[in-house]
C-alpha cells in the first residue's frame, strides 16, 4: 500500500500574516485525554518518562553489529530532531533543503521503516539557524493518541496518528522576536492535557502552556532574555506526594537564572533552584533525583511533600558539554569533553571511573537492559556493557553514517538512530527483517 501525503497550508495569507493565527484546524474526534504508556513506547525526547533508560537490567541481547540491521529507510529532509516511537509508529520531523521552509512530519511502520504517511507544512517564522543544525531541530511529542510537533521557526502543530491535523501556532508570527542566529532547539512536553513549550533566545523568552486539545494559550510565563535550547522535563509527584491539587507531576524548566519547578496545569512557579543553568544539555531524572546540567553535574533531590529542590552534591569532574547526563539507579553517566565517558555514585557524587571514546558528541546517551548507547557526530554507535552494579566492563563500536546529532529511540523489539539522511533499526534478537 502507498504511503498517504497530506498538506497543512499554512502559506495561506490569513496564517502568514498573522489575522488568524492557533487556528483550530480540525475537529478533534479523539477523547484526548491520552492513553496509558505500553512499554514499548518511547513517546517524548529521552524516553516516555524521559529518563533515557528502558527496562533497566533486563537480559536483552545488545547491538553488535551491522548483521543486527532491521531496516533503514531515507528521510526525505535533514533535521537533528530525534524519533519517537508510539503505537507501533515511528515518528520523526525534516525540513526540505534548499532553504528548509517546506517542513515534513514523517510516520513509518515500526516493524518495516515503510512510511505510512507524511504530512508537508511551510514555516511562518524565522528559518535562520546555524548550518550545522536545522529547522527541525525539536522532538515531537506524543500521548499514545496524537502528536506535537515544533521546529526552530517556532511553528507548532498537532496530528492524530493517522496523519490529521487538528491545529497549528505560528508562534514566530505571535512573537517576531522570538528567534535567535543559532536556531531554537527546545522540545515541547504533553503532560496529560497540557503541551508545556519552552522558546527561549535573546530578544524574547517565553514558556507556554498550550491546550492539547485545539492549541489556545492556557498560561504564559515570560523568562528571563536568555538563549535557552534545553527541553522541559518531567518528574513524577513520588511516594511522599501530598493528595490532591498539590500531587504532580512538575515540570523542569533550565535558564541562565535559576532551575525552576512549575505546574504544568497553570504555569505556576512552585519552586526553584538558586543556581544558572546549562544552556544545550538537559537535566536528568531518576525517581526524586535530578542531575543538573550546571558547569558540572548539580545532584538535586525533589521533596514532593515539601516541594523543594535541594543540592545533595555538586561535582565539576562530572560534567557534560552538548549531551545530556544520565541518571540510573545508583550510578550517574555523562560524556565530558573532549570524548570521556565519565560515572560517578549518585548518592555521593564519587568518580567510580571513566572510558575513552571516540569522536565529539550531541547526541544523548540511553540505557537498554544491561546496555549503554552512545552515538558519536562522526558515526560510530559505541556499545557499552554494564555490569549488575552498573559499572561499565566492555566497549565495542558499530559503524554507520556520520553526522548523528540525534539521541536514540527505543521499543521492545530494537534500537532506532537518526543519521545524516536516514533512519537505522537495529533488532536486540536474531529476528532481522530486511538489511540494506
Amino acid at each position: 500500500m502507498k504511503p498517504s501525503f497530506h498538506t497543512l497550508d499554512t502559506r495561506a495569507s490569513g496564517l502568514r500574516f498573522g489575522a488568524v493565527i492557533g487556528v483550530v484546524i480540525g475537529a478533534v474526534l479523539l477523547a484526548l485525554v491520552g492513553s496509558p504508556a505500553t512499554a514499548g513506547d518511547w513517546r517524548h525526547f529521552r524516553g516516555t518518562d524521559q529518563t533515557a533508560v528502558f527496562r533497566p537490567g533486563e537480559d536483552i541481547p545488545p547491538v553488535r553489529s551491522l548483521d543486527q540491521l532491521a531496516w533503514k529507510s531515507e528521510l526525505p529532509g535533514r533535521g537533528p530532531s530525534s524519533p519517537i516511537v508510539t503505537a507501533g509508529r515511528v515518528l520523526v520531523t525534516s525540513a526540505i533543503d534548499p532553504d528548509q521552509e517546506e517542513l515534513r512530519l514523517s510516520c513509518l511502520e515500526a516493524e518495516t521503516g515503510k512510511t505510512q504517511w507524511e504530512v508537508r507544512f511551510w514555516a511562518t517564522g524565522s528559518r535562520v539557524c546555524h548550518a550545522f543544525g536545522g529547522v527541525a531541530a525539536s522532538t515531537p511529542s506524543s500521548d499514545g493518541r496524537v502528536v506535537v510537533v515544533q521546529y526552530s521557526s517556532n511553528d507548532l502543530a498537532c496530528f492524530d496518528l493517522d496523519g490529521r491535523p487538528r491545529w497549528f501556532r505560528g508562534l514566530g508570527l505571535e512573537r517576531p522576536f522570538l528567534r535567535n542566529d543559532v536556531g531554537m532547539a527546545s522540545s515541547p512536553r504533553i503532560v496529560g492535557d497540557v503541551v508545556v513549550v519552552q522558546a527561549e533566545s535573546l530578544l524574547d523568552s517565553v514558556v507556554m502552556g498550550l491546550s492539547l486539545r485545539d492549541g489556545r494559550t492556557l498560561w504564559q510565563i515570560d523568562r528571563p532574555k536568555e538563549a535557552m535550547w534545553s527541553s522541559p522535563v518531567v518528574i513524577p509527584a513520588g511516594e511522599n506526594a501530598v493528595p490532591g491539587s498539590e500531587a504532580g507531576p512538575w515540570v523542569l524548566l533550565q535558564s541562565r537564572e535559576d532551575f525552576a519547578l512549575i505546574d504544568p496545569k497553570t504555569g505556576r512557579k512552585v519552586t526553584a533552584y538558586p543556581h544558572w543553568c546549562d544552556t544545550v544539555p538537559t537535566a536528568a531524572v531518576w525517581g526524586s533525583q535530578v542531575a543538573l546540567p550546571a558547569a558540572g553535574i548539580h545532584l538535586l533531590d525533589f521533596d514532593a511533600a515539601k516541594l523543594t529542590l535541594d543540592a545533595r552534591w555538586v561535582s565539576d569532574r562530572v560534567r557534560v558539554s552538548n549531551s545530556s547526563p544520565l541518571l540510573c539507579r545508583n550510578r550517574l553517566y555523562a560524556v565530558k569533553p573532549p570524548n570521556i565517558l565519565v560515572y560517578a555514585d549518585a548518592g555521593d557524587g564519587k568518580l567510580l571511573g571513566q572510558m575513552r571514546l571516540s569522536g565529539s558528541f550531541w547526541a544523548s546517551p540511553v540505557i537498554v537492559g544491561q546496555t549503554l548507547y552512545i552515538p558519536s557526530y562522526e558515526g560510530t554507535l559505541h556499545v557499552v556493557a554494564l555490569d549488575a552494579d552498573g559499572v561499565p566492563r566492555q566497549r565495542e563500536e558499530v559503524e554507520l553514517e556520520p553526522q548523528i546529532l540525534a539521541s536514540p529511540a527505543v521499543d521492545d523489539t530494537g534500537l532506532y538512530l537518526r543519521t545524516r539522511s536516514y533512519i537505522w533499526k537495529f533488532a536486540f534478537g536474531s529476528d532481522v527483517i530486511d538489511s540494506k
